[in-house]
């Protein structure tokens, strides 16, 4: 009988309920599945694209440190509120939004995530057939790739932990080693910024502001939805700030390797597996192809266990089952092409997470509603028109403010993602202000 309900415990992973005290894990723990989170390549893809764009290792640094220090202060704020209320998001999002405002607010949590979990799975195949020369049908591997990516996140957060466990600190030892083979000989400015103007499709940011944004923005869903990690934390703020700066230092790091090396060679990003792997680069081989598939497999395991407790808010049934739908689904948009398609989509699904964080934030730091209630025996309300209107008003502002999709940027310095977490706090203070709920 206890096997049976530890069983059951280890597939449902508390999605639908608090994490109780007896639970919770150390930070250092928490920190190292946030490290393995943090460890990939899309950051690579983002520093060689800023690296290029920038041509200045200076102000490359600059742009890392802008970046991370928005995305550590989101990080520690909602994650904490997880920790405090033992809570993934979509739960504390019923809360705010309200049981149908909360089902809108997590399927879009899920859509965004699926979408990254099946853009990874896609070049996840592509790296091996890179390797291995196949000529294997890139559709049908994308999908066999994700379906193999989502298995440990059936067994929640024991897999995430474990997986992390294993690939982080060997990654981390890889990518430093090949940073000081590279070393700091870079191409002269002016061809490294040519080069990211003839860039295609789109050319690569020259601004030190949209350089800072790429940062903040290729990361604000995870920042967002902390708290589904966060939540296994013991409830102290230092604690959850320490695992999130040691997470953003990772990634600040993996920005500036993929930096170094395109100012090195002025390879595009979208050449990475071969500047890994061949001889005329980094050449490490086999070790570089084992590299690049754990970066996309741990990141991806916490893209499609995030999504799932988001789909638990919808769909009231057993999470590993939800695990396993969600794969297959996040797989089939990995065989569709979503790694060519789906950049804007992706984009306007990034502006639309911001808002929810800010509602958060003002919910719990500022109001101080969340704080004040037992959170664990809340009757939440059927739905929350005010917040659930600011959000959608807040989304607005954070797609018109990204430069989409007009070609000229309205505010070419902003990070269009944070625009809407901003406008959020302020818009939902005031109208809360105004028209504050019934006793």
């Amino acid at each position: 009988m206890n096997k049976s309900r530890e069983a059951s415990q280890v597939l449902e992973d508390f999605s639908l309920e608090s994490v109780p005290l007896t639970q919770r894990k150390t930070w250092i723990n928490l920190a190292v599945i946030w490290i393995g989170i943090a460890v990939v390549m899309s950051a690579i893809f983002r520093g060689m694209m800023i690296g290029l764009g920038l041509g200045k290792i200076s102000s490359v640094v600059i742009s890392y440190i802008l970046g991370e220090i928005i995305l550590i202060v989101m990080m520690g704020l909602t994650g904490y509120i997880g920790a405090k209320t033992g809570f993934s998001t979509p739960l504390i999002a019923n809360f705010s939004f309200g049981r149908i405002g909360a089902i809108i607010i997590s399927l879009s949590i899920a859509l965004s995530l699926i979408g990254w979990f099946g853009v990874q799975a896609a070049f996840f195949a592509r790296t091996i057939q890179f390797y291995f020369k196949t000529d294997f049908p890139l559709p049908f591997f994308s999908f066999l790739c994700g379906i193999v990516m989502m298995i440990p996140a059936i067994f929640g957060i024991r897999g995430l932990s474990v997986l992390s466990w294993m690939a982080s600190p060997f990654m981390i030892v890889i990518f430093l080693w090949g940073l000081i083979k590279m070393g700091f000989h870079f191409l002269p400015s002016e061809t490294l910024v040519s080069l990211a103007l003839n860039h295609q499709p789109d050319p690569y940011p020259l601004t030190l502001g949209t350089a800072a944004s790429l940062v903040a923005g290729g990361f604000i869903v995870g920042a967002i939805t902390s708290a589904d990690i966060f939540r296994y934390a013991r409830p102290r703020m230092k604690d959850i700030f320490l695992a999130a700066t040691l997470a953003m230092l990772v990634s600040a790091f993996l920005h500036l390797v993929g930096s170094v090396l395109a100012m090195n060679t002025g390879v595009y990003h979208e050449r990475l597996p071969e500047l890994v792997i061949d001889n005329q680069y980094l050449g490490l081989g086999f070790i570089g192809f084992l590299v690049l598939l754990l970066a996309q497999w741990t990141t991806n395991d916490s893209n499609i266990y995030s999504s799932v407790l988001a789909l638990n808010n919808i769909f009231r049934t057993k999470r590993w089952i939800v695990t396993i739908g969600a794969g297959i689904f996040a797989s089939l948009f990995a065989a569709f092409g979503i790694f060519e398609r789906l950049e804007l989509f992706l984009k306007i699904l990034a502006a639309s997470i911001g808002p929810i964080g800010g509602i958060f934030i003002c919910d719990y730091y500022i109001l101080r509603r969340l704080k004040a209630c037992d959170f664990r025996e809340k009757t939440f309300s059927k739905i929350n028109y005010k917040a659930l209107g600011i959000y959608l008003l807040s989304f607005l502002i954070g797609w018109i403010t990204s430069g989409h999709p007009f070609t000229i940027k309205i505010f070419p310095f902003s990070v269009f993602a944070f625009n809407g977490i901003i406008s959020s706090i302020i818009l939902y203070y005031m109208v809360m202000k105004i028209f504050p709920e019934k006793e």
